[in-house]
């Protein structure tokens, strides 16, 4: 075996389904993985091991690096935007730790990977989706990897997925002080609950009218839960581009701490949505992209060369 090389998608987080309700749990939430704006990482063998990275993943490297000090060299190819709302640290760090693991024959797989490179602290979500792919609803950490419902989303759906040009969101040193948990209000936990079950439910059932009213309602309980710490239901600087999506139809979430938002279309109707969200950033005057990916309904593959 001369190399290994992984290639992944992108997470997007719907929100979650309880924050420390009394569980032995503290969190819990749901997810989609997407066929876009993924990640790609090689190993192959070499005579001075070493790991390369773009400069906005040097961080993940190091990581990598010092967790496992392979005896191989590994380069991670490609990655979305970092702190964006896409699970790149998760998907890369497990990309580039995988393609190791392979090519090494050390036996760890995507669990063990996950223990040694520290993912999963607050969502199993990006870790299970790049096991599964799909659509994840995870059983809460601490907690083992495997799926509370696992599902394939339906193939003619799309995600819209809106990149603006605004500050990233944080990186994981700042996230943990605002991930210290505390229990969610009534109102809070009802629609947090409910939104998950109902998204779980319309996901299974193809109904993509329900989706959108259920992904409305886990965003609304996760948004408040968190508004404290990004200035409202939605970050402060995504809010109007919320609002005017929504005035036009557009249900918008938001993944993580953004500044990603995303809506879900059918495949012949996500070109004209996502004309209408350029349209609303040109009007913000905010830069960015928008893409529309499809889902993917399997994990990270692994091909040998």
């Amino acid at each position: 075996m001369a190399g290994v090389r992984v290639e992944a998608g992108s997470r997007l987080h719907a929100g979650f389904y309880t924050v420390d309700a009394g569980w032995s749990v503290k969190w819990g939430g749901s997810g989609f993985y997407i066929d876009m704006l993924g990640v790609k990482a090689e190993a192959w063998e070499c005579g001075e091991p070493r790991i390369e990275a773009p400069p906005d993943y040097q961080d993940v490297a190091s990581l990598v690096w010092e967790r496992l000090k392979p005896r191989v060299c590994a380069r991670l190819l490609e990655g979305p935007p970092r702190h964006s709302g896409l699970g790149s640290t998760t998907q890369a760090s497990l990309a580039l730790g995988l393609a190791i693991d392979r090519l090494e024959s050390r036996g760890l797989g995507v669990e063990g990977l996950a223990r040694v490179l520290g993912r999963g602290r607050y969502s199993l979500v990006g870790t299970l989706l790049f096991m599964h792919g799909g659509f994840i609803v995870d059983p809460g950490t601490p907690g083992p990897l495997k799926p509370l419902a696992r599902l394939e989303v339906p193939r003619e759906w799309r995600f819209v997925v809106v990149l603006p040009s605004l500050p990233r969101g944080p990186g994981e040193d700042v996230e943990e002080p605002l991930m210290k948990p505390r229990r969610p209000g009534p109102k809070e936990e009802a629609l947090m609950a409910k939104g998950t079950i109902m998204l779980a439910s319309a996901v299974a059932r193809g109904d993509l009218g329900d989706a959108l009213e259920a992904l409305k309602l886990v965003q609304a309980g996760t948004g408040l839960y968190f508004s404290r710490n990004q200035g409202g239901v939605y970050r402060g600087d995504v809010s109007w581009i919320v609002g005017e999506a929504s005035r036009d139809g557009i249900v918008l979430a938001q993944s993580s701490w953004g500044p990603a938002l995303y809506t879900i279309s059918e495949a012949n109707t996500a070109g004209s949505d996502a004309s209408l969200l350029r349209s609303i950033l040109a009007e913000a005057g905010v830069g960015g992209r928008v893409y529309v990916a499809e889902p993917r309904n399997s994990g990270a593959v692994t091909v040998l060369y």
